[in-house]
């Protein structure tokens, strides 16, 4: 019995250890600063009757922690023309199957829930990200690239 109890734990070891190491060849090292540029639009306001409201802005996403396939980081974004950015905080996942999939919720200082849902994929050594907020409506895409200092 205990021949078949040692031969059993060998076997679970092997797996844990390759299925650590499978993990870690499938999962980007996403940590740095990721930038990209894109067009936004966000819905007309029944208050102000403006109309749909288009904007040139940049994205932020900095990766500073990651453990396997999870990470946290400051999200950042601004207008063009502007100098100051509004600041979020991010948290995501890669998916685990090796396709690349990464899923990205951004909260609000000092708000209770999301702010936004991001969809993403890393594919060639860049990210390719949907943004949807959740508090009011705007949307964009854009590909986030790594910056090398």
């Amino acid at each position: 019995m205990t021949r078949y109890m040692t031969v059993g734990a060998a076997a679970l070891a092997t797996t844990l250890t390759l299925g650590t190491a499978a993990l870690a060849e499938t999962t980007p090292d996403l940590r740095g600063t990721w930038v990209g540029s894109y067009t936004t639009v966000s819905p007309s306001h029944f208050h102000r009757g403006e109309d749909p409201r288009f904007n040139q802005a940049e994205w932020m996403l900095d990766v500073q922690m990651q453990e396997e396939n999870v990470f946290w980081g400051p999200s950042k974004w601004r207008r063009e023309g502007d100098t100051d950015w509004n600041e979020y905080e991010a948290t995501g996942t890669i998916s685990l199957d090796g396709s690349g999939v990464i899923g990205i919720v951004e909260t609000a200082p000092l708000v209770i829930g999301a702010n936004a849902l991001i969809d993403a994929r890393y594919e060639d050594g860049k990210i390719y990200a949907d943004f949807r907020s959740l508090r009011n409506g705007t949307t964009y895409s854009t590909v986030l690239e790594r910056q090398v200092n």
